[in-house]
């Protein structure tokens, strides 16, 4: 099973909690992995000029250069995201969410006809129901699995759990490295590659 490494960390320095534990994670996969940091890439944004490209292929109407290069860079994600059935998603929770990169990445793989498609009744339908896994490693600086009132305002893994669902992903698994701010960083480290060593078995 392909195995696509989906890393939305801002390693800006080599010590920092995300930096081991990504070094420690890439450790673990096979040559064959495919690893794609989404902070090294210029992506395109769900803007006005995707929008316009969105909207000139679907009419069928010309591109400019610099439109076919922002329908062949989602074309590309989209093409890859699909070759793999396995997904790990490795992302810090900022302000409750996922990063502004991660949502960049899902707007591009998140296409009607695709990964879903609506019915005539208009209800989502997944089209990649061919066994496939998802992996949501999740790095908070609080502890929002033990708070009740930080539970609710957890929109991040929801959000993630939610899409996938709707593309077809029945394997869907969460990994806490949570308390990075509050708590000791070796034992959250430890933790949370005892999970994954498990996930990875499973």
């Amino acid at each position: 099973m392909k195995t696509l490494v989906i890393d939305t960390t801002i390693n800006a320095h080599t010590e920092s909690f995300s930096a081991q534990l990504l070094q420690q994670i890439k450790q673990q996969f096979a040559e064959s992995t495919t690893y794609l940091p989404l902070n090294d890439m210029d992506l395109p944004t769900l803007d006005e000029a995707t929008l316009t490209v969105i909207y000139k292929q679907k009419a069928g109407e010309a591109l400019s250069v610099a439109e076919q290069a922002i329908a062949d860079t989602r074309q590309s994600m989209l093409q890859q995201f699909k070759a793999h059935q396995k997904i790990v998603i490795i992302y810090p929770m900022y302000n409750y969410n996922i990063p502004a990169r991660l949502k960049d990445y899902m707007d591009m793989v998140l296409v009607p006809r695709e990964t879903f498609q609506y019915s005539e009744a208009g209800k989502i339908e997944p089209l990649l129901t061919d066994n496939r896994a998802v992996l949501f490693l999740q790095i908070s600086g609080s502890m929002f699995s033990l708070d009740k009132e930080c539970q609710q305002m957890e929109f991040a893994y929801r959000y993630l759990d939610m899409m996938f669902a709707k593309m077809g992903f029945k394997k869907r698994t969460l990994i806490r490295a949570e308390g990075t701010a509050i708590c000791d960083k070796e034992a959250i480290l430890q933790a949370t590659l005892e999970d994954f060593n498990q996930w990875q078995v499973n």
